[in-house]
């Protein structure tokens, strides 16, 4: 009996399964498979913050309105420090710090004694004649009409040898004519004509002022600004 039980032992190990080792697990936390080198590209450089000259597109040729109390002034002599040049075809005046225009109509240029005013009233067809008389710095006239039927303080503009060209706005007017009621003299210019727009606001602009300061707007400035100046003055 006892070498059957040798042979039964020895069976059963025949078809005992061997010991599977298992690999330890690891108590650290797992890596992370580390991503593909990229090269990275640098920022773009922020933009250009210099001011942008006059002509520049998208921005304006005009000196902002917080800038008027500031920059429209007038010097130790008394006199203003604009300047007019040529701009697009007409005569406009000028900040000199900062080569921006002023727009006709700025109610800052009456305190330095400045006017500059679009003209009503015009005959397009007429005026368009007189072209060669309203070029950018020809003179005009001004001319009180007290007895205008459509309003006492009315200012007709004439053309060289009193040909009639058109009118102040009533605005305007109301405060020229007391000037020139009282005798003051004052000299006119056209400071823009355009024979297409002439009949519209806009089409005839004219300056006036004291026959010293039209003088000193018209000063040459050679190389001030970013607008080409003009040679106007004697």
């Amino acid at each position: 009996m006892d070498y059957l039980l040798d042979a039964a032992r020895r069976a059963t190990g025949m078809f005992r399964l061997p010991k599977l080792s298992l690999p330890k697990r690891s108590r650290s936390a797992p890596t992370a498979t580390s991503a593909p080198n990229r090269s990275i590209e640098p920022a773009p450089a922020p933009p250009d913050d210099r001011v942008a000259p006059v002509g520049t597109p998208g921005v304006s040729h005009y000196l902002p309105s917080e800038d008027w109390e500031e920059l429209l002034v007038t010097d130790g002599d008394g006199l203003p420090t604009l300047y007019l040049q040529m701009h697009t075809g007409e005569l406009r005046l000028t900040e000199p710090t900062t080569g921006k225009l002023v727009a006709v109509g700025n109610h800052h240029l009456r305190r330095m004694g400045i006017w500059t005013v679009d003209l009503g009233g015009v005959d397009a067809r007429k005026t368009a004649v007189r072209e060669g008389l309203l070029q950018p710095g020809s003179p005009v006239s001004l001319v009180r009409e007290p007895d205008n039927a459509h309003d006492g303080n009315a200012i007709a503009v004439h053309a060289a040898a009193g040909r009639p060209v058109g009118y102040l706005n009533r605005r305007t007017a109301a405060g020229l004519s007391r000037l020139l009621d009282t005798g003051m003299r004052l000299e006119a210019i056209s400071i823009a004509f355009d024979s297409v727009t002439a009949g519209r606001p806009g089409g005839v602009k004219v300056l006036a002022a004291s026959p010293e300061l039209v003088r000193h707007l018209l000063r040459k400035r050679p190389g001030a600004g970013l607008i080409a100046p003009l040679d106007l003055a004697s």
